[in-house]
């Protein structure tokens, strides 16, 4: 089988405007927090399901953090603090609604490049 006919989800990537306040903030949304950001484009990728629970840290009170990994062909455009949703294109389901890109990897083969390998996580509060 080959690596694209694994590819059975598709990923929308969101991207902030690089537009930063006079404290060097940005100024859109956290893209989590609403899925603002302009769209960068939809690509097929393959979503493992997410790996994580329940984070005590300092001002973090019953927080859930969920780690996801993402796999994609090398020529995705996507960065690091992008926002993605992640919809299975067999039956629309929507996977992932809405996650932030972590860490962005690059696999290789004899070839070169063979796949990206894209982190995101999603943090739930207090129900």
């Amino acid at each position: 089988m080959s690596f694209d006919a694994l590819l059975v989800h598709e990923v929308e990537v969101r991207r902030r405007s690089g537009a930063t306040d006079r404290f060097g903030q940005p100024v859109d949304a956290n893209p989590t927090e609403g899925a603002t950001g302009a769209l960068v484009g939809r690509f097929k990728c393959r979503l493992d399901p997410g790996k994580g629970g329940l984070v005590n840290q300092e001002r973090s009170r019953d927080v859930f953090e969920v780690r996801h990994m993402l796999y994609m062909e090398p020529d995705a455009d996507v960065r690091e603090d992008d926002t993605i949703k992640v919809t299975d294109t067999r039956t629309g389901t929507v996977l992932l609604p809405s996650a932030k890109v972590k860490v962005k990897g690059t696999s290789y083969d004899a070839r070169g490049a063979h796949h990206l390998e894209v982190e995101a996580w999603v943090q739930r509060g207090p129900l």
